[in-house]
């Protein structure tokens, strides 16, 4: 792909799985709004591309309370279609206590195409009304287990994406867990499906800031792939930052 293109696809779009952040768990009833930039990039040797940046506001209290989020994502895949962008706000309410806490939110994305089973998007292919429920639960003990379920269905496409991760920690700023990931969907007789499990590692490099990377394998299958079901190793870097 070329590097313009990449250029624009880290500048311009974003996040999907920030479309599903939950603020994390609260340690008391302090309120105020705190921002959280977030974002990725994700590559396989089939040579497709995702990448995702956005933000979220969210407000740092137990119990409930509303949340908004700005994001967009980037895809480069194989197929007649071979790219496409979007943009995808979302409303909605999380619920945080000490040790746990998930989230119901809606919204609507914007796609500049028209492709509702372009393999890996996501957020889905097409535009259209979007739901996103999101979990979080913070273990105790010496190594905490902390796990967090994310998933999102975008109406106007049919599809589906959803991720499950745990991690423990390892030494005093980093954590090691596992990834699975399912997403899938389309219309009228075009469908895709992936499926992805691989390690993960976060490293906090300072209070404010937080780095990830996953290396795992994926297979993707469907009426999209001809061919019949393709498989790859995919390798994926993330970043958060919350100013205060």
């Amino acid at each position: 792909m070329r590097l313009n293109s990449h250029c624009t696809a880290l500048l311009a779009v974003a996040a999907f799985a920030g479309t599903f952040a939950i603020a994390p768990a609260a340690e008391g009833q302090l309120a105020g709004i705190h921002p959280s930039f977030y974002g990725s990039g994700e590559v396989d040797t089939k040579d497709n591309e995702f990448y995702l940046v956005g933000m979220y506001l969210g407000i740092s209290k137990l119990g409930w309370s509303p949340y908004a989020n700005v994001n967009g994502y980037r895809l480069n895949y194989v197929g007649p279609q071979s790219e496409l962008s979007a943009f995808s706000p979302t409303l909605g309410f999380a619920h945080a206590a000490r040790k746990g806490g998930y989230s119901l939110g809606a919204g609507y994305t914007w796609s500049d195409a028209d492709d509702p089973s372009a393999p890996g998007s996501e957020g889905g292919g097409a535009s259209g009304i979007h739901a996103a429920v999101g979990a979080y639960r913070n273990g105790s003990g010496d190594r905490p287990l902390r796990t967090q379920f994310l998933s999102n269905y975008n109406l106007g496409s049919r599809y589906v994406w959803t991720r499950l991760r745990s991690s423990v920690p390892m030494g005093e700023k980093a954590r090691v867990g596992a990834e699975i990931v399912g997403q899938g969907g389309g219309k009228d007789g075009s469908y895709s499906n992936s499926f992805k499990v691989g390690p993960t590692f976060e490293y906090q490099v300072s209070d404010n800031f937080r780095s990830g990377a996953v290396v795992g394998y994926k297979t993707t299958g469907g009426t999209r792939l001809p061919a019949g079901r393709e498989s790859s190793p995919y390798f994926k870097l993330e970043f958060s930052f919350s100013p205060f």
